[in-house]
């Protein structure tokens, strides 16, 4: 009946399905996270901000909807079941039957669960557990957790090879200290059977931000999209990818090892935003979020070209290597990421303007429509919109996004910024909380984060911006809320972290990190290669977790060795006991 809600009986209550057709006052952007295409062609899509899945009917207009109670982070169909994963505080796998839409379990795995990947044989599901740090083999018909196996960070897309003797898993950043000649993120190998990560193969230097994978259909090759940061040099310029550049990474299956990465950028126009990837053996397609295209690769020229090139070593480097074997096609809307791909198509939402884009590959042509038309944006919107657009930058290499990814926080790398001389590169920080602890950079030169976005548009993006996007941005970072830590129990600290808040207390932590957000606001000589003479600004230690490595300069790849190795703010010796108790404390706050 139109209007009427039908409750699902299974657990907590969690997922609503809403009856196609009803009125809806909810004009939020839907933010859509993934796609996935069930049997006969429907469009299934996970949507962020709305907390739904839903199905849109051939004429592009949401059919059915099922409301959850945290974002809706992935999507994938097999046959009559539609596989959903959530998470905030706890991350879940939910199993839909598509043939009369009800929900059949919703089976906890743990937080930051996303991008589902089914079994060849349809009776497991592998779940990623981005903050856990974990992917978990679920059993498909009852949602029971077989096993987990710990990757290296942040767990955030993976491809099953043909043959689902492997599973190829994407560590979204690096997960090392910073302060080295070579930083980079990993793609983790799963053998499926043993169920254990066999191999961490890393990808070319500079590699971060890992986001789309896919699987060639002869198995031959796995292909990663990825940022790609020049942290070696002064952050002067931007022409011929002197910061940023946007790269696929090739792996060889046989051998488990990195070929090379490819620049997607050309010598005069970055493809600033790259995002997913897709192969069907004739196109590999890549979506480049930040300048609203994507690239259409003759898939076969490229291998060719790849086997042929002499120094692969130099690959990276070079913005020719797409030349003659690549279309850039615009697409309809703002913000191309997830993609999936059928019989020649790529089907393609907007993620920040709810728009589908259906791609013949071939003919290079796209259709599209608005699945979500009476959708209003806020000013926080359209400053999250402003923030990952790279066409707010000098040639479209990058966004705000390339250097604070995932809602502006932290790459993991050390940047030399231009603020402060040359030749001293500093660790990336979030903006968490930017507005709300001031001053800002590590050195504290911007007295409010409001100076530092217009800064960062000037001298970062070689871009000046009008007043209201700027404003707009400002409202977005101010927007930004903390992630529950996984290191919390139900919620509270556990045993261990409150034994570490008794340290914090012993070792006087609180002199520094002080307040709600754990930071005095101060600026204080800590250690002994101090760089400015008013010391370094007191960051906060809100979300810690989250932002590896540590120390200014990312010399710390753990919390641990912060207290271990570097000693910071302790006096004498520490105990390892002490120190991991502190260290589970600080991360849980």
């Amino acid at each position: 009946m139109k209007g009427a809600l039908k409750l699902i009986p299974i657990a907590l209550s969690a997922l609503l399905l809403l009856c196609a057709g009803v009125d809806r006052e909810n004009v939020l952007p839907m933010y859509t996270s993934s796609i996935d295409l069930t049997t006969d062609g429907r469009v299934v899509l996970a949507n962020k901000g709305t907390r739904e899945v839903v199905i849109l009917a051939k004429d592009g207009q949401v059919a059915q909807r099922w409301a959850l109670e945290e974002p809706a982070t992935g999507v994938a169909v097999a046959g009559d079941k539609l596989f959903v994963t959530s998470s905030h505080a706890k991350g879940f796998l939910s199993c839909i039957s598509l043939s009369d839409g009800q929900v059949l379990y919703r089976a906890e795995t743990a937080m930051g669960a996303c991008a589902p990947v089914v079994s060849l044989d349809g009776e497991k599901v592998y779940v990623m557990n981005r903050y856990r740090g974990t992917v978990s083999e679920v059993k498909a018909s009852t949602g029971e957790v077989l096993r987990s196996v710990a990757v290296l960070r942040e767990p955030c897309a993976a491809v099953l090879s043909p043959d689902g003797r492997y599973l190829y898993v994407n560590n979204h950043f690096p997960a090392q200290r910073a302060d080295v000649d070579y930083v980079a993120a990993d793609v983790s190998v799963i053998d499926c059977q043993s169920f254990e990560r066999v191999k961490d193969i890393k990808l070319s230097n500079g590699s971060n931000a890992l986001r789309g994978i896919a699987c060639s259909p002869d198995g031959r090759y796995v292909f990663v999209s990825h940022n790609l940061g020049r942290f070696q040099v002064p952050t002067s310029q931007l022409q011929q990818g002197w910061m940023n550049t946007n790269a696929v990474s090739v792996i060889d299956t046989s051998t488990q090892s990195l070929v090379g990465s490819i620049s997607l950028d050309e010598p005069d126009r970055g493809a600033g935003g790259i995002w997913d990837v897709k192969c069907d053996g004739q196109w590999l397609v890549t979506s480049q979020s930040g300048t609203h295209d994507v690239s259409i690769v003759d898939y076969k020229a490229m291998i060719e070209k790849l086997n042929a090139y002499a120094d692969k070593s130099k690959l990276d480097y070079d913005l020719y290597f797409m030349r003659g074997i690549r279309v850039r096609l615009p697409i309809e809307g703002n913000g191309p990421r997830a993609m999936a791909m059928r019989d020649g198509k790529i089907y393609l939402p907007t993620y920040f303007s709810d728009t589908l884009n259906i791609v013949d590959v071939s003919a290079q042509k796209v259709d599209a429509v608005a699945y979500n038309p009476a959708r209003v944006e806020s000013a926080c919107d359209k400053g999250e919109r402003a923030f990952n657009d790279a066409s707010l930058c000098y040639q479209n290499w990058q966004s705000c996004n390339g250097c604070h990814p995932d809602d502006g926080r932290t790459d993991g790398m050390n940047w030399d910024l231009m603020n402060d001389g040359i030749g001293n590169p500093k660790n990336c920080k979030s903006m968490l909380f930017s507005f709300q602890t001031p001053k800002n950079m590590i050195s504290g030169i911007r007295d409010h984060a409001g100076i530092a976005v217009r800064a960062g548009y000037k001298f970062i993006q070689f871009c000046d911006v009008d007043e209201p996007t700027a404003t707009n941005v400002d409202e977005y970072i101010r927007s930004l809320e903390p992630l529950p830590s996984p290191y919390l129990v139900d919620g509270e600290l556990s045993e261990r972290a409150l034994q570490g808040r008794k340290v914090y207390e012993k070792y006087g932590c609180a002199e520094c990190h002080s307040g709600p957000y754990y930071t005095d606001m101060q600026m204080h000589h800590i250690g002994e290669d101090v760089e400015f003479e008013q010391g370094w600004d007191t960051p906060t230690l809100r979300e810690v977790w989250r932002t590896a490595p540590y120390l200014f300069d990312g010399r710390a790849a753990t919390m641990e060795e912060v207290f271990t190795v570097h000693k910071h703010g302790i006096e004498g010796k520490i105990s390892r006991k002490d120190a991991e108790a502190l260290a589970e404390f600080v991360n849980s706050l």
